[in-house]
C-alpha cells in the first residue's frame, strides 16, 4: 500500500459512493471486488482509530479489520488467552494473519461511522494499531462462574468436612462445659468457664479478617493445610490438659487461631464458584456444622462417662485427622480471570488501601456488620447454656444429654434450606425473618420449665438459628460484585461475630451468678441485643434495595 504521502487520498466517487466524513480524514482501500467485512458481535465490538492524512493509512481484508502497521506490544505474544478454565475467553483476535491488499465495500455506512466515533485525532500514530475486543461487565459476571463442575463441588465437599470437623466441635461446648463443672474445672464459676468457648470464637471469628486478606492473595493452600495441621495439634494437646490455663491454651488459643485461619476462605472460596447458586451452595457447606454438632456432643457425651476425657478427645482426634485429609485433597482453589485480563484497556486491580477505605466508607456495610453483632450476641447463649438449662427443668435425662444434637440436628435442615430460599427471595428477605425468630425464641426460653415446652424450643430454635448462621455469611458477600473483594468483607464481617461471641456467654453467665442461677436476666439479654440487630438489618435492607433497585435483596 502507497503511503499518504505519495498517493492522495480518493474522492468520495472512487470508494463506492462513501462520502468523506471529515475532510482532514480519509480511508483509503485498494480497488479489488468488493468483500464484506463480518461484523463483529454488538456485546463485543471492534473499533479501530483513524488516522489523519499524514499517517499511515489501514487495509481492510477478510473478516476482522487490523492495523496495517505491525501492532506494538501485542504482536509478541502467540495469544492472549486467560487461564484455563470455565468461562475463559476465546483466544486472542491477533493472529499471525497476513494481509492481502484490497477490500473495497459496497455497504460501509455502519463501519464508518464506528470509525468515526471510535477516533483520537490527539494520539495520532501513539494509537494507530489499537484494536480491541471489549468484553461487558454482564459478560465478566457471567463467565467467571462456572456455577458447578467436579472440581466446583468437590470443593463444596471439602468445605462441609472442614466445617463438620472444626465448628461441629465448637458448636457442642455445652457438653464441655457440662463436663468441666464437674470435673476438672468444678472450683470455676459459670463465667469462668464460659469465657474458654467465648475467646475460641472469638480468635476463630477475628482472625478470619487477615485470613480473608490471604485468601485474596492467593494463599489458601497455605491456609487450609495449616489449620488442619494447628486444629490437630491442639485437639489432641486439649486429651493432656487438667487446668484451667492448659484448657484455654489448647481449646481457645490454639484450635481457636487455626479455625481462623481457614474457615472462612473455605465459605469464600464457593463464591469464587457459585454465583446464583452461592446462598445455597454457602448452607450446604454450613449443613456441616449442624452434622458435627449432632455427631460429636453423642460421641463425647458418651465417652466421657465410659472411657474418661482424655479417650474422647483423642477418639475424636482421628475422626478429624482423616476427615481433615480427605478436605486437603478435594479442595483446589480457582484462579478469578479478572476485568484486567479480559480487557486491554482495563487499570490493574486496586491495592488493599484502596479497597478496605471503599468498604469502611460504605454505611450499607457498616448497618449490616452491626445487625449480624446483634444476633450472633444473642444466638450462642442458648446453645452454651442450654444443656445446664435442661438438666435444671426438665425431667427427663435423655433430652439435657441430646439436647444439643437435637438442636443442631434441625438445623441441618434449615441451613440448606434458607440457602435455596434466599437464592430465589434474596438474602435480606431471608436473614431478616430467621434474625426476628432468634430474638423471640431466645425470650421464650425463658417460659420453656417443662419437657414438653422445652422439646417444642429445641426444635424451633434448630430451625432459626441453623438457617440464620447459614444466611449470616451470605449477606457479607452480597454486599460487593467484584468477587476479589470477597474474603477481606467476610474477614470484617466475622470479625464482628467474633465481637458478639466473644461477650455474649460470658456476660450472660454472669448475669446468672448475679441472679443466684436464674436464667431470666440472661435471656433478657440476648433477645434484645437480637431485636436492636434486626432494626439494624432492616435499614441495611433499604439500602441495598436502593442500590439494586429491586425488592430482591
Amino acid at each position: 500500500m502507497s503511503s499518504p504521502a505519495s498517493t492522495p487520498a480518493p474522492a468520495p466517487s472512487q470508494v463506492y459512493g462513501i462520502t468523506p466524513m471529515r475532510p482532514e480524514t480519509a480511508y483509503v482501500f485498494d480497488s479489488e471486488p468488493p468483500t464484506r467485512v463480518n461484523s463483529p458481535a454488538p456485546s463485543s465490538p471492534t473499533s479501530l482509530r483513524k488516522s489523519p492524512v499524514s499517517s499511515c493509512n489501514l487495509s481492510l481484508s477478510g473478516a476482522t479489520p487490523v492495523p496495517s502497521r505491525p501492532l506494538s506490544m501485542i504482536d509478541s505474544f502467540e495469544s492472549l488467552e486467560g487461564p484455563t478454565r470455565v468461562g475463559s475467553p476465546e483466544g486472542s483476535i491477533y493472529g499471525e494473519k497476513t494481509l492481502s491488499k484490497g477490500g473495497a465495500f459496497d455497504k460501509l455506512g455502519e463501519e464508518v461511522d464506528q470509525l468515526e466515533r471510535c477516533g483520537d485525532e490527539e494520539k495520532g500514530l501513539e494509537g494507530a494499531g489499537a484494536v480491541t475486543t471489549e468484553t461487558t461487565p454482564a459478560e465478566i459476571a457471567q463467565d467467571d462462574f462456572p456455577e458447578g463442575g467436579t472440581r466446583a463441588y468437590l470443593a463444596l465437599l471439602g468445605s462441609t468436612l472442614v466445617l463438620l470437623c472444626t465448628f461441629g466441635l465448637s458448636n457442642s461446648y455445652g457438653v464441655f462445659l457440662q463436663h468441666y463443672k464437674q470435673h476438672q474445672l468444678k472450683d470455676y464459676t459459670n463465667s469462668d468457664i464460659s469465657w474458654i468457648g467465648s475467646l475460641h470464637l472469638f480468635l476463630t471469628f477475628s482472625s478470619a479478617f487477615y485470613s480473608g486478606i490471604l485468601f485474596d492473595k492467593g494463599w489458601f493452600r497455605y491456609q487450609l493445610a495449616i489449620g488442619s495441621v494447628g486444629w490437630l495439634v491442639g485437639i489432641f494437646a486439649l486429651s493432656f490438659a487438667k487446668t484451667y490455663w492448659q484448657i484455654l491454651l489448647c481449646q481457645s488459643v490454639c484450635m481457636g487461631l487455626s479455625l481462623g485461619l481457614m474457615f472462612s476462605p473455605c465459605l469464600s472460596i464457593l463464591g469464587t464458584y457459585f454465583r446464583r447458586k452461592r446462598a445455597f451452595v454457602v448452607g450446604v457447606a454450613a449443613s456441616g456444622t449442624a452434622v458435627g454438632a449432632v455427631i460429636f456432643p453423642v460421641l463425647l457425651g458418651q465417652l466421657f462417662e465410659k472411657r474418661g476425657f482424655p479417650t474422647a478427645i483423642r477418639a475424636a482426634g482421628f475422626l478429624m485427622l482423616a476427615l481433615l485429609l480427605v478436605a486437603n485433597l478435594t479442595i483446589r482453589p480457582r484462579k478469578v480471570l479478572t476485568r484486567s485480563a479480559t480487557d486491554l484497556d482495563s487499570v490493574p486491580k486496586p491495592p488493599l488501601k484502596t479497597v478496605l477505605l471503599r468498604i469502611v466508607r460504605d454505611p450499607a456495610a457498616w448497618i449490616v456488620m452491626l445487625g449480624v453483632f446483634g444476633v450472633y450476641t444473642s444466638c450462642f447463649i442458648p446453645l452454651f447454656y442450654i444443656v445446664s438449662f435442661a438438666r435444671q427443668y426438665s425431667s427427663n435425662a435423655a433430652l439435657a444429654t441430646y439436647s444439643l444434637s437435637i438442636i443442631n440436628a434441625l438445623a441441618f435442615f434449615s441451613r440448606i434450606g434458607s440457602g435455596l430460599i434466599a437464592d430465589r427471595c434474596g438474602v435480606f428477605n431471608t436473614a431478616i425473618p430467621l434474625a426476628i425468630a432468634v430474638g423471640v425464641l431466645t425470650f421464650g426460653m425463658i417460659g420453656a420449665t417443662s419437657t414438653a415446652g422445652l422439646a417444642i424450643f429445641m426444635v424451633l430454635f434448630g430451625i432459626a438459628q441453623g438457617g440464620w448462621i447459614s444466611v449470616s455469611a451470605a449477606l457479607f458477600m452480597s454486599l460487593t460484585n467484584d468477587v476479589n473483594e470477597l474474603g477481606l468483607r467476610s474477614g470484617i464481617g466475622f470479625f464482628f461475630v467474633a465481637l458478639a461471641t466473644l461477650i455474649g456467654s460470658p456476660i450472660a453467665g454472669a448475669l446468672l451468678v448475679a441472679t443466684n442461677g436464674s436464667y431470666v436476666a440472661a435471656l433478657c439479654f440476648g433477645g434484645s441485643m437480637a431485636v436492636a440487630g434486626v432494626v439494624l438489618l432492616c435499614f441495611g435492607r433499604r439500602y441495598q434495595v436502593r442500590r439494586k433497585s429491586s425488592q430482591r435483596v
